[in-house]
């Protein structure tokens, strides 16, 4: 059996392994993921990141949110990559922009982002974390027919 690259074979080849890198390439970069921007007090390893009384977020070049304390929002997004801008005022009341560049592993849909412990300077696996919403419990539906008697009827006549 005898195998002959011609050049018209070497260009199919070509691409099609080009359409496929173009599909990975957009698969990566077409990724939407779900930010949940959380402003609740957090602990960790004994360090209190306390909520905010009122932050200003974006993300990418998203519109500014605002969240009060114990507050939650959320932004969609594209992409792997993106940057968070964080303004907000301290206790003697100056103003104070933080900037951070994060990714999002590709595996979550969903993450949850803690907005003090992001700008407390904590792990990134404390204010990035995957977010799983939680499913509704149901009781068990049972498999015997209730029987229904009314106890208002009299059954001697």
């Amino acid at each position: 059996m005898n195998i002959h690259f011609t050049r018209r074979n070497l260009f199919q080849l070509f691409a099609a392994i080009l359409i496929i890198l173009i599909a990975v390439l957009m698969f990566i970069i077409g990724k939407q993921h779900a930010l949940l921007l959380d402003n609740k007090t957090v602990e960790d390893s004994g360090t209190t990141y306390q909520a905010f009384s009122i932050v200003e977020v974006q993300v990418n070049k998203e519109p500014e949110i605002e969240l009060a304390a114990r507050d939650r929002d959320r932004v969609d997004v594209m992409g792997q990559r993106h940057r968070i801008t964080v303004t907000y005022t301290d206790r003697s009341f100056e103003e104070h922009v933080f900037e951070k560049k994060f990714s999002v592993p590709m595996s979550y849909a969903m993450v949850l982002i803690s907005i003090p412990a992001l700008v407390g300077g904590a792990d990134e696996s404390v204010w990035l974390q995957e977010y799983i919403p939680p499913t509704a419990a149901v009781a068990p539906v049972s498999q015997e027919p209730e029987i229904v008697s009314d106890e208002l009827i009299p059954t001697d006549f």
